[in-house]
């Protein structure tokens, strides 16, 4: 019930690159798997993205960019969209790492790809896009705080100091 309007940006707490899953019983090792199955089979491949999305925005341009035909299902939250990869509903699914992560280490989806422009230390051993000569752009999800606009200087400044202390501890950074 608010407009964007209605808020003032105080910072930026955190970011990290989306992770491109595939449920276990696929074939697929790399998002290039995905992208040469698809061409072989168009429209086939479904791949589960939040709706009104980053992740949909950068497999819309994946599509046009890469000519391939790829089934996107558009999901209203990380919980359907991770209930739906769990259960094979979807082939590939693209997600926040941090939403993602649980079932990666528990090994219920294996991670394809990474959308930064560098693997992440969270997963190491999975490419980036970039990587696998997937055309695209790096993507992120990322976190902030904001205020109600019109919050008085002093107090955004104060919140701003105390929240950059706070994610620069070690025990939060780690």
């Amino acid at each position: 019930p608010y407009k964007d309007s209605d808020l003032l940006n105080v910072m930026q707490i955190g970011r990290t690159p989306q992770c491109i899953v595939a449920h276990p019983d696929r074939p697929y090792k790399t998002f290039a798997e995905v992208v040469d199955d698809a061409r072989k089979r168009p429209g086939k491949v479904s791949v589960g993205v939040l709706g009104a999305s980053q992740a949909l925005v950068l497999m819309t341009l994946i599509k046009k960019e890469n000519e391939v035909d790829l089934n996107l299902i558009p999901y209203k939250g990380g919980g359907p969209l991770n209930q739906d990869i769990l259960a094979g509903v979807t082939d590939v699914a693209i997600s926040s790492l941090a939403s993602i992560s649980p079932h990666v280490i528990a090994k219920k989806v294996r991670p394809i790809a990474v959308t930064g422009e560098a693997r992440t230390p969270a997963l190491p051993d999975t490419p980036t896009l970039i990587e696998q000569k997937i055309k695209s752009f790096p993507s992120y999800s990322w976190w902030g705080v904001y205020a109600p606009a019109g919050t008085p200087p002093p107090i955004v400044d104060r919140m701003h100091a105390v929240l950059t202390k706070a994610v620069r501890a070690p025990d939060v950074t780690q």
